[in-house]
C-alpha cells in the first residue's frame, strides 16, 4: 500500500513539474466564483440578447496561481460553448499567435467580457458595463489579481478594452488594447504598433521564444493552435486546431438549440 500510495505522489509530482496535458477544471475556489454567476440575469436579460442555452463560457488558461497576464475577450462562440473554454475558435487561435510571438506559452488567464455568446445585431456598449454583468465581471479579475503575479493585460477588441478600463482593482496594471482578431481588417497594422508596448510588460515563458518579425499586412492573419493544457480531457484533438471554426449554430428555426459541429 506504501509503495502505491508512493506511486501515486511521485506521478502527481511529475505531472504538476512537467504541466499536465489537459486543463483539470478549476479549483474550488474558482468554482464557487463561477456557481455565483449571475446567470439567470443573462436569461432574462431584455429583449434576450444572449445565446444562454447551452451554458456559460468561463475561462481558458491557468487558475493555479502561475498566470501572469490576463487575456480579456469578448464572447463565446460555438467553439467555445462545444470546448467550455474561452478563445478557443478562430478568433482564439489568432489571439494564441498573438500570445506566441511574445513567447507567452501558458502564462496566462483568459475571460470574456461576457459569460454568454451575443446576437451581433443586439450587441451594444451600454451591455458590457451592465452592473450586474461588470461586477460579476470583476470579482473573476479581482480573484485571478489576488491569487497570480500578474504584469499586465491583453484586452483584445473595444468590448474588452471596456471590461479593463471598467475593472476598479486593476489598479497600475498596463492595458495592451488590440483590435479583435477577426475585425474586418487592420488587425495586422494594429498588432504591430501596439507589440513593443506588449513586449515591454511580459517577459516570455521558460521555453517561450520572442519572435518580433511583423504581421504581414496583407493575406490571412496567422493562428497558433490552443494548447492542449488549455482544454478539458476527451476533447477532440483537432477541436482548437487548424486556425478555423469547427461549428456553427443551427438553421432556423433552431438557431438557439442547435450546434452543428463539423470534425476535421
Amino acid at each position: 500500500m506504501i509503495d502505491t500510495l508512493d506511486s501515486l505522489t511521485i506521478d502527481r509530482l511529475i505531472c504538476a513539474l512537467f504541466y499536465p496535458q489537459h486543463d483539470a477544471g478549476p479549483n474550488c475556489a474558482w468554482e464557487r466564483l463561477f456557481q455565483n454567476a449571475p446567470l439567470d440575469y443573462y436569461r432574462n436579460y431584455p429583449q434576450a440578447p444572449f445565446h444562454t442555452r447551452f451554458g456559460p463560457v468561463f475561462y481558458r488558461g491557468r487558475l493555479d496561481g502561475t498566470a501572469r497576464v490576463l487575456v480579456i475577450g469578448q464572447d463565446p462562440a460555438t467553439d467555445e460553448t462545444l470546448a467550455g473554454r474561452a478563445f478557443v475558435g478562430q478568433a482564439g487561435q489568432i489571439a494564441q499567435n498573438f500570445l506566441a510571438k511574445l513567447g507567452l506559452t501558458r502564462s496566462y488567464v483568459m475571460f470574456n467580457t461576457f459569460l454568454f455568446g451575443v446576437q451581433s445585431a443586439s450587441l451594444t456598449p451600454t451591455m458590457a458595463t451592465d452592473a450586474t454583468i461588470m461586477a460579476y465581471r470583476n470579482s473573476l479579475f479581482d480573484h485571478a489579481k489576488a491569487t497570480n503575479s500578474l504584469t499586465a493585460i491583453i484586452a483584445f477588441g473595444s468590448y474588452a478594452n471596456t471590461s479593463a478600463i471598467n475593472w476598479p482593482g486593476r489598479g497600475s496594471l498596463p492595458i495592451i488594447h488590440v483590435m479583435h482578431p477577426t475585425s474586418p481588417s487592420g488587425v495586422a497594422a494594429d498588432w504591430n504598433s501596439h507589440f513593443a508596448a506588449a513586449q515591454a510588460v511580459i517577459a516570455p515563458d521558460s521555453g517561450g521564444h520572442v519572435d518580433t518579425t511583423p504581421y504581414a499586412t496583407s493575406g490571412a492573419m496567422p493562428h497558433t493552435d490552443v494548447p492542449r493544457r488549455d482544454l478539458p480531457f476527451g476533447l477532440p484533438s483537432w477541436h482548437g486546431t487548424g486556425g478555423g471554426t469547427q461549428s456553427q449554430r443551427g438553421a432556423s428555426p433552431n438557431f438557439e438549440t442547435q450546434i452543428v459541429w463539423n470534425a476535421l
